[in-house]
């Protein structure tokens, strides 16, 4: 049997980041000690935790419409967002139930999966369990007979499954689709994080972020990723970036953190690299996944952007709920300044 290759696509953008697989796993396991010790060893646990805090208005149960014309986002949670688009329906890293006992959902899905529109494209990031779970994506796949876009060394799955409508990417490649008389285009970027199905398959598959383009309308989906210049390497090649899906988190233990994930100043710092006009930020408040309190990667956020507003003009904070979504209206002038109309809801 081949062994599949090894990523360690890392180094492009610093030894820093080329973690050895044995590392990387001892990370994994150091920083899920570090991250519970002070969580699940101690009284604040979690469910006291939100017993003596109510969070109940950070989730709005929503029902969406089946399509859109004009762009509408809804965040189901974690990566996981609804995009609608000239009546094309996209899911980002599809989860809807909890994929760990010791990670656990804070909230539920801010959509069930049975009232998901159809859906006509899956994006993935990477095929950690928490981006790409399986249980959800064979549901949609079955119900919808949806397109996925899956990084290179994931598409073995999908076959196994019997799902054929599966395109495996690597970074800087592109594939372009003409559905219910409209163009669309999935760009595959890097990003710096890793890859596991298990502890024998580390970084046996690619991991990255999207670009979706809808005539010169662009969404940047990020992943699960460290800062790196990567980000500025991206803004060279995509000129006007509209809609920017950013990881706010987990901050804390930072030292094991910080090698695969952005915090929000890093997060913000990311989105100025990009040039992009509308931030939405993800990755946060789901699931238990670090030290972090629920509203540290917010309120850390909103710190961040307001040090940083000299290089925020004209550029929209989006904090969406979970099951918020946000309408924004197509652009008659890709030159305009000042970002498009928006309409939370």
């Amino acid at each position: 049997m081949n062994k599949k290759k090894r990523f360690d696509n890392n180094k492009i953008y610093g030894d820093h980041f080329n973690v050895s697989p044995s590392k990387k796993l001892y990370e994994v396991f150091r920083n899920f000690f570090l991250s519970s010790k002070n969580w699940w060893l101690t009284k604040n646990n979690i469910k006291k935790y939100f017993e003596k805090n109510d969070f109940k208005n950070w989730i709005i149960n929503n029902i969406p419409a089946d399509s859109s014309i004009s762009p509408v986002i809804t965040w189901v949670g974690h990566s996981t967002f609804l995009i609608q688009i000239s009546g094309i329906n996209i899911l980002t890293d599809p989860i809807f139930n909890t994929f760990l006992f010791f990670y656990p959902r804070n909230f539920p899905a801010g959509i069930t999966l049975e009232k998901l529109p159809k859906i006509d494209f899956i994006i993935v990031s990477h095929n950690h369990s928490d981006h790409m779970e399986k249980k959800s994506i064979a549901y949609i796949i079955k119900r919808d007979n949806s397109t996925v876009l899956v990084p290179k060394g994931n598409k073995d799955w999908f076959l196994k499954k019997g799902f054929s409508n599966v395109y495996e990417k690597e970074w800087w490649t592109e594939c372009s689709f003409n559905l219910k008389n409209e163009n669309i285009k999935f760009s595959f970027l890097p990003a710096i994080h890793w890859s596991a199905e298990s502890a024998f398959s580390v970084n046996r598959s690619l991991w990255g972020s999207w670009m979706i383009e809808f005539n010169n309308y662009k969404i940047y989906f990020a992943g699960d990723t460290a800062y790196s210049n990567h980000f500025k390497d991206i803004a060279k090649k995509f000129s006007s970036i509209n809609i920017a899906l950013m990881p706010i988190g987990p901050i804390y233990p930072r030292m094991t953190q910080k090698i695969s994930h952005v915090d929000s100043y890093e997060s913000v710092n990311a989105f100025i690299d990009l040039k992009a006009e509308n931030f939405l930020p993800m990755h946060w408040g789901t699931f238990k996944l670090g030290s972090d309190n629920f509203l540290d990667p917010i309120n850390q956020l909103k710190m961040a952007w307001s040090k940083k507003s000299k290089f925020l003009e004209d550029k929209k904070l989006n904090i969406l709920k979970i099951g918020q979504k946000i309408k924004f209206d197509f652009p008659f002038d890709q030159i305009a300044k000042k970002p498009y109309g928006y309409e939370l809801s």
